[in-house]
């Protein structure tokens, strides 16, 4: 493909060419009017470039050999379609120049001065030496300008062609120009003239197996791939887009090779590409969403079909990010996406050692007072102290609420009626069923009605207080565990600890300041040679093999100058095997050899410099992390203190709630369900007792009289009936009972009289009678009556301790504790008061709250 130099390069020594020889010969404009020119002021491959007397604005370029009559015709049409807006952004041909023939020669053009090209803007150490104040905000400026120029070229019909990092310059306002215009494509009056010429790395992957360029049309999406790869330039540090880590098998691709794929390295579709960023890039994340698409766009394989990102839509999305910048806390130089957690910029400059951009430290008062302001406060924060025991929950007591007192006596109640008639069943199975019967019966009953009590809760209504008490027990249980879990975050002392090592490396700078600047005096033989070798760059170098793609190829990876030519360096990237490297290596050796030391010339102040910058962005960075400690620190301290009064708070409220749903629980046990299951089994049970009974009287057959006849009787059948009344003055108390079955007479014979059944009861008085009494709740239970008792004054009422109960001294929750009776205890009932009991032996001990009490069997 053919290149050639760019019109910026300084002038050599002038040479006898036919451009020399054309500036010392008069030159005319289009008009025929004497042009004068003046110095040289650079040559390239096809011309030089002079100062036009009398015209600060103008430069004049003259051809070393007269353009063919084709290129001649080009120039007048460019000349034709010159503007200012064309001229504001392009060195742009504003006439042609002729010699005394009348042939063309050259042509006219804006002064471009105090310009760079773009690739000692966009390279970190280039950049120092020529755009010593840019940040990364002035190259996201100079990024947007770009995307003006090729605006406006292109809303001209124009199309550059060969867009590389030689044909854009930047000034030190971070305005850019286009140079080397005379070899855009143009079209003007019917007629195109395309662009001959063009740098691999710059052209996209449809132009990549193009052998040459002359004769091709190009479009602007031609020109928005190369613009693409000038912005992340720009944007990433010099790093190419189709420069890095080679994941597959093989030998790596070239970039003009990974072009010609698409194997863009920093690509989200890593499995196509496999490629991957090189080490110590910028993260594309630093980046904004719409410009990481964009770069997608531009390099996609889709995009050989058109769509690639316009100059408008870059400038739109440059304008974005450079809306979107934070400042870094450390190194005021470094500015990034204030979508970043951290400075993407001091991560790079710490791995590299190679300073991006210039440090700027902004402090008030001077560092060490920093550091003392922040030590100050440091040691005045005291570590918060830890939390007491959880509150002791049985501290705390309530009397139970009315509602569970009555909910207790009913189920007080309902506990007798379910005693009594478990046992009303167990007694009828013993009296109507056969001995052996009777007592598996009445053993059975009791252990259903057992099995029944201890059947689970859930086949009933739960009981509201119970699930009240799980309810605070839980909630208490949770705040439990909160109050006994440690504080989340690092303990104080190991963010103390932290301060303290921090402080200890930001005393220790002063030391380190001094050994680096004993360093350097050790060193400044090296540090002058490198110094000298860094002001010849490669690009302005005249190396046989080393053209522009070469050049920006060396520069994607970071080879800029004579300094950094190292053969185990260049070696590693794909396209310089050992011919070429040799080639670059000896052109390093030339200058070299040109390098005087001068020893009294002392460590350069730049150096010096450097050191300095190195120690305030350590000083810098240690300030803000004890300031962020510090931060911690009082955060740790405060929500120590807002959990302790948010945990006592808490206690607080939930204590007299467990208290009350405990108290409210032990007033109103939840046996409910259980004692009507007890009630139901005894119902079912005392049913089945009577149904064997009456089973056992079949009538017998009828037989002729025996000779001693012997009656059978059996116990009377239990009534189940409310007793009648007896009337008044009666002196019996028992009712009548229905006779014993017997069997029908035969006829005609009278019946014998009855005989007992065993020979002990034909002498015995009566059995007692049983007596049946109504129950509180309406339903039956047997009591038997001894004839001891009749007519004995009334019993002495008894209760027994359900569980262990404090004996009071007064009626009341809050009453002094007399003594502790243990569950089983029988006392005596003395009175009763608002649901306390009054308890005691042969005299009154004290009171006793009836939730906690039984009536004693």
């Amino acid at each position: 493909m053919t290149t050639r130099r760019s019109s910026w390069l300084p002038a050599p020594s002038p040479k006898p060419d036919a451009a020399n020889q054309m500036s010392s010969a008069r030159t005319f404009d289009v008009n025929g009017s004497p042009i004068a020119l003046g110095k040289e002021l650079g040559r390239g491959g096809e011309g030089a470039v002079y100062d036009v007397q009398g015209r600060q604005d103008l430069v004049a370029k003259l051809y070393h050999s007269p353009p063919k009559p084709d290129h001649a015709a080009k120039l007048a049409a460019m000349a034709a379609m010159a503007n200012d807006r064309l001229m504001r952004v392009a060195a742009w041909p504003s006439g042609t120049l002729h010699g005394a023939s009348r042939s063309v020669i050259g042509f006219l053009m804006p002064k471009v001065g105090g310009h760079r090209p773009v690739f000692q803007l966009y390279g970190p150490k280039l950049r120092l030496q020529e755009f010593p104040r840019a940040d990364w905000r002035f190259l996201i400026h100079a990024a947007s300008n770009a995307a003006r120029a090729f605006s406006t070229v292109h809303s001209a019909g124009l199309v550059a062609g060969d867009v590389n990092h030689g044909n854009l310059v930047v000034a030190q306002d971070g305005t850019v120009r286009l140079i080397d215009c005379d070899s855009f494509q143009v079209s003007y009056a019917g007629k195109t003239w395309t662009c001959p010429v063009g740098v691999g790395t710059h052209q996209p992957p449809e132009m990549q197996s193009v052998s040459s360029y002359s004769g091709v049309h190009r479009t602007t999406n031609h020109d928005n791939f190369g613009l693409a790869v000038i912005i992340f330039q720009l944007l990433c540090m010099a790093r190419h887009p189709f420069a890095g880590r080679h994941l597959g098998s093989g030998e790596p691709p070239s970039i003009e090779e990974a072009i010609a794929r698409s194997r863009y390295a920093y690509s989200r579709d890593r499995a196509r590409t496999a490629m991957a960023p090189p080490p110590g890039s910028l993260p594309i994340d630093a980046l904004t969403p719409r410009i990481q698409d964009l770069f997608e766009n531009a390099f996609s394989p889709g995009s050989v079909r058109g769509g690639r990102p316009n100059a408008d839509q870059w400038l739109a999305a440059l304008q974005e990010l450079g809306g979107d910048l934070r400042q870094c806390s450390v190194n005021q130089g470094h500015h990034y996406r204030k979508g970043l957690s951290r400075c993407p910029w001091c991560d790079i400059e710490a791995a590299s050692g190679t300073p991006l951009f210039p440090a700027v430290f902004v402090t008030t008062g001077g560092h060490a007072s920093g550091m003392v302001a922040l030590w100050q406060q440091v040691t005045t924060l005291t570590e918060p102290p830890p939390l007491p025991p959880p509150p002791n929950p049985h501290a705390t007591t309530a009397r139970p609420s009315s509602a569970a007192i009555e909910a207790g006596r009913k189920a007080r109640k309902l506990k007798l009626i379910a005693y009594g008639s478990t046992a009303a069943a167990a007694a009828t199975a013993l009296t109507l069923a056969p001995s052996g019967l009777g007592v598996l019966l009445a053993g059975g009953i009791a252990l259903a009605a057992y099995a029944a009590a201890q059947a689970s809760p859930g086949a009933g209504a739960p009981n509201e207080f119970k699930r009240r008490l799980d309810d605070a027990q839980r909630e208490w249980g949770h705040l439990r565990s909160h109050w006994l879990a440690p504080m989340p975050g690092a303990p104080f002392d190991q963010e103390r600890a932290k301060l303290n090592a921090l402080k200890a490396r930001h005393d220790a700078l002063p030391s380190e300041r001094a050994k680096r600047l004993q360093k350097l005096a050790e060193q400044l033989r090296q540090k002058q040679q490198e110094d000298h070798l860094d002001r010849f760059p490669i690009a302005n170098a005249r190396i046989s093999g080393i053209g522009r793609a070469k050049i920006a190829t060396l520069s994607a990876y970071g080879i800029d100058t004579a300094g950094d030519i190292v053969e185990s360096r260049i070696l590693g990237i794909p396209g310089f095997g050992p011919a070429t490297v040799a080639k670059l290596v000896t052109w390093r050796r030339q200058h070299e050899q040109t390098f005087r030391f001068d020893p009294n010339r002392g460590v350069a102040p730049a150096d010096m410099a450097k050191v300095e910058r190195d120690i305030a962005i350590e000083r810098n960075r240690l300030e803000a992390e004890v300031a962020a400690g510090l931060a911690k620190l009082k955060a740790t301290s405060a929500a120590a203190d807002t959990r302790r009064r948010m945990l006592e708070g808490k206690a607080a409220e939930l204590l007299p709630k467990l208290a009350q749903a405990t108290a409210d629980a032990n007033a109103a046990p939840g046996t409910e369900a259980a004692l009507k299951r007890v009630v139901a089994v005894a119902g079912v049970a005392l049913a089945a007792a009577v149904v064997v009974g009456l089973s056992r009287k079949q009538p017998a057959p009828i037989s002729p009289p025996l000779p001693s006849p012997v009656e059978f009787q059996r116990p009377a059948p239990i009534n189940t009936a409310p007793p009648a009344q007896p009337e008044r003055g009666s002196t019996s108390s028992t009712p009548a009972t229905p006779g014993p079955i017997r069997p029908p007479a035969p006829p005609h014979s009278e019946p014998s009289p009855p005989m007992p059944l065993y020979p002990e009861q034909r002498s015995a008085p009566p059995a007692p009678t049983v007596r049946v009494a109504p129950s509180l709740s309406g339903s039956p239970w047997l009591q038997p009556t001894s004839p001891a008792s009749a007519g004995t004054p009334e019993a002495v009422e008894r209760v027994a301790t359900r569980q262990g109960a404090n004996v009071r001294e007064a009626p009341n929750g809050s009453a002094t504790v007399v003594r502790t009776a243990p569950a089983g205890s029988v006392f005596r009932v003395f009175g009763r008061n608002s649901g306390w009991v009054q308890v005691g032996d042969g005299s009154p001990w004290g009171w006793i709250h009836s939730s906690l009490l039984d009536q004693a069997p």
